[in-house]
């Protein structure tokens, strides 16, 4: 498992000076003036709650240029997904309810079967989200190894690659 990105400023490893500005800059980038403009794409117009985290969601990521406008399908399936995962989320209460109101043993036992199948796709549905998250940039972990990528980018000099070194 490859070790956690870390921001310039918590860097153990000894840069050279070139190298730590060339990180910094990569990491102020990451907050330039520019803001993507993402149209949202149909499929979300039948989903009133994915059509709310859509909308959450680049409210709360203006001014980060970490999404473009080829993002905007994926964002679309996270916001869908985080909509899923609510429906799931309502459903496991609902049955929780309905199990404090069961009269027999034989009731509950059929919720808590059923509870347990909910709850194995509700972390699944969890996992698939916090992919997404790491996708899209949404992440701490994320925006940092973006702005160590395009570190990285900055410091190879432009004729680094013309002998295939």
């Amino acid at each position: 498992m490859p070790a956690n990105v870390k921001r310039s400023e918590n860097l153990e490893k000894h840069l050279t000076k070139e190298e730590r500005q060339a990180r910094q800059a990569a990491e102020a980038e990451i907050l330039p003036d520019r803001v993507a403009k993402l149209k949202m794409p149909r499929s979300l117009n039948k989903d009133p709650a994915a059509k709310r985290y859509w909308k959450s969601i680049l409210a709360r990521m203006e001014g980060l240029a970490i999404l473009d406008d080829l993002d905007g399908e994926m964002l679309a399936v996270y916001c869908s997904s985080l909509s899923r995962r609510d429906s799931l989320n309502a459903l496991c209460h609902s049955l929780v309810e309905e199990m404090e109101a069961a009269l027999t043993s034989a009731e509950r036992l059929d919720l808590t079967n059923k509870l347990d199948s909910l709850m194995a796709k509700l972390q699944g549905q969890e996992k698939t989200l916090l992919s997404f998250a790491d996708k899209l940039g949404m992440t701490p972990e994320a925006r940092v190894r973006l702005a160590r990528k395009r570190a990285e980018q900055v410091e190879q000099a432009p004729d680094d690659d013309l002998y295939g070194d």
